[in-house]
């Protein structure tokens, strides 16, 4: 009997833990002296990027709140010691770490901006709904505590500096609790009220296991009334090196609603518990769109939609040249590799085909690169085979094997490829692939 999988929550959960090493330097500068307040907010800031730098590169949650206050005290302790030498000696260091985090938080939240192995985690492993059921609850908690700390900075900013200005000393009991003790309790509230979400939201998921548990036994008739448990399978047509794409302009009575270019064939089903399951309705759905009896069908991925239970099938269809006309009966049309490229940073491409076809392009282009230990198949540094779709279908790769998407980033042109292969092994970190070579 298989074991239901456990969704307990963890401290690398709880995003808003990486403020932790500033409010040990709030709580402790009352008893340090100018000096050492200075050196510890350099090196603990600096310390703190490098560990949520690696926090992130090993993929463990987000810690894009740690990378943030390092950064805070580490400028801050710089700008104060240089400000030391003008004599600017009793200004407390939240009139700087306050600023600094806000501006950082704003930077991520508005423009995203933020460590480039985060980014690429995005890009490159796909967005956080592909992480099963809390993806929806770590891509959108991810910016909903950023925002709330940024609330927060802002009001320590604008109190501190507003206490400064009108005279406030650093030494009275009032500058002690307000420069030091009061941006402490903020941060340590922040942490216990995302921890108490976290919580709830621990208690939503299970909810949803259970209602999906009964469902997921009723007949397709009675599924077909239960809009909050759906998959939906999405097909990309391959052939003679082209992708077939349509026009999709998305359900417009909705308030969130997506159109571009988008995949020819993309149907909602019933709800699927197990991948086999979801092959084999994909398999049907390409028979009877199509009446291709035995098609070359492979899976990519399967992600989980805006809500828990609604997952979305991700599959790639290679055709033969002399079926291509079969695709005839949809409005679109051959698209080559490079229109697409010139599409994709446009809003002309539909935002599901584009996260596909970006996970397509990383698996593929890493395929021909690397091998699976990220060992360089070329002798020559820095040379990447340019991207086709020749012959793909004749790779001897699994699409949804999850070691091409490590080895993307995992390979010996990174500067850091021994240092994390020795991190990994320290800490007995493996992959899941059944897939070792191409």
């Amino acid at each position: 009997m298989a074991q239901k999988r456990k969704y307990n929550m963890r401290w690398s959960d709880i995003y808003s833990l990486g403020l932790l090493p500033a409010i040990l330097m709030w709580g402790l500068s009352p008893f340090l002296d100018e000096k050492a307040i200075l050196i510890a907010s350099i090196i603990l800031g600096g310390g703190w990027i490098v560990f949520s730098y690696f926090y992130i590169y090993l993929f463990k949650r987000c810690g894009i709140i740690g990378w943030i206050t390092g950064w805070a005290m580490l400028l801050s302790g710089l700008i104060r010691s240089i400000l030391c030498q003008t004599g600017m000696m009793q200004s407390p260091l939240i009139l700087f770490e306050a600023p600094c985090i806000a501006l950082l938080s704003y930077l991520f939240e508005k423009h995203d901006i933020r460590p480039h192995s985060c980014y690429e985690y995005k890009m490159r492993r796909g967005i956080m709904q592909e992480q099963y059921i809390l993806g929806d609850f770590s891509q959108y908690e991810a910016h909903y505590i950023v925002r709330l700390v940024l609330t927060g900075a802002l009001l320590s900013a604008g109190l501190s500096w507003g206490l400064f200005l009108y005279g406030i000393d650093i030494e009275s009991r009032a500058g002690t609790y307000f420069y030091f003790y009061f941006p402490a309790g903020l941060g340590l509230a922040i942490i216990l009220f995302e921890s108490i979400r976290r919580l709830l939201i621990q208690h939503l998921i299970e909810k949803y296991e259970k209602k999906s548990k009964y469902h997921s036994t009723q007949s397709d008739k009675e599924l077909d009334f239960m809009e909050f448990f759906f998959t939906e399978i999405r097909i990309m047509v391959i052939g003679d090196e082209k992708i077939f794409l349509t026009e999709n302009n998305g359900d417009r009575n909705k308030f969130n609603y997506y159109a571009g270019l988008d995949l020819p064939i993309h149907h909602r089903t019933t709800y699927c518990t197990t991948l086999g399951e979801e092959s084999q309705k994909a398999r049907q759905i390409v028979r009877d769109e199509l009446g291709i009896e035995n098609p070359d069908l492979r899976h990519v991925c399967t992600t989980i939609a805006q809500k828990p239970w609604q997952q979305i099938g991700h599959y790639i269809l290679f055709l033969p040249h002399d079926s291509l006309s079969k695709l005839n009966r949809y409005p679109g049309r051959w698209y080559t590799v490079n229109e697409i490229a010139h599409l994709f940073h446009s809003d002309k491409l539909h935002p599901l085909f584009k996260e596909l076809y970006a996970r397509l392009y990383t698996i593929v282009d890493t395929a021909r690169t690397y091998h699976s230990n990220g060992k360089r198949r070329y002798a020559i540094r820095g040379y990447k085979p340019a991207f086709s779709l020749h012959r793909i279908d004749q790779m001897n790769i699994v699409f949804d094997d999850p070691i091409w998407l490590y080895v993307s980033r995992h390979n010996e042109d990174h500067l850091l490829y021994r240092i994390d292969t020795w991190i990994r092994k320290l800490f007995s970190q493996k992959d899941s692939s059944n897939n070792r070579d191409a």
